[in-house]
């Protein structure tokens, strides 16, 4: 039989290569916009937690100290209120009896001990101290450091938090 010229329909090597190329310049692109926006994500979640801790941990020391009669720092990393009865406890309770709240960090937890019944009240602490100059409680709390973040940077940094004593400035000043 003899060889007839036939067109072939298709694509040659070269345009193969051509459209693979393409393909490939593109998919790293998508790759790479993929990887920057996992980075911007995890930022995100990492600034959203120190931001959390630090918030609970004002709010929590705020009220703690602000209504306290009496305030005691054992060591740098524990803080005890001593408070009047039917006043907001650590655990949101209302003791209807006085009694003492200790603040205190085991492991990444902030725990409160309230007269004996001891609670993590937070978790994703780093560390935290507390130092009292006559009537200001200041108190440097470091959020732990997430996936990818260095401790002690950026959203893991130290942040301190200053409480005027106003329970015990109000009893000086009333006398009582």
């Amino acid at each position: 039989m003899p060889f007839k010229n036939k067109k072939y329909a298709g694509f040659t090597l070269v345009e193969l290569l051509v459209g693979m190329a393409v393909s490939m310049i593109l998919i790293m692109g998508s790759i790479m916009g993929y990887s920057s926006i996992k980075g911007v994500i995890q930022s995100s979640k990492n600034i959203e937690n120190a931001q959390e801790v630090l918030r609970f941990s004002t709010e929590t020391f705020t009220r703690s100290l602000k209504q306290a009669k009496h305030v005691t720092i054992s060591h740098i990393g524990q803080i005890e209120t001593k408070q009047a009865a039917n006043t907001v406890a650590c655990d949101g309770s209302r003791p209807t009896a006085p009694y003492t709240e200790t603040f205190s960090r085991n492991g990444m937890h902030l725990q409160c001990n309230i007269s004996g019944h001891l609670q993590t009240i937070m978790t994703g602490l780093h560390d935290i101290a507390f130092e009292r100059t006559e009537n200001l409680v200041s108190i440097t709390v470091t959020p732990l450091a997430q996936d990818g973040e260095v401790a002690g940077v950026g959203a893991a940094a130290p942040v301190q938090i200053d409480i005027a004593l106003t329970g015990i400035i109000l009893t000086k000043a009333t006398g009582g």
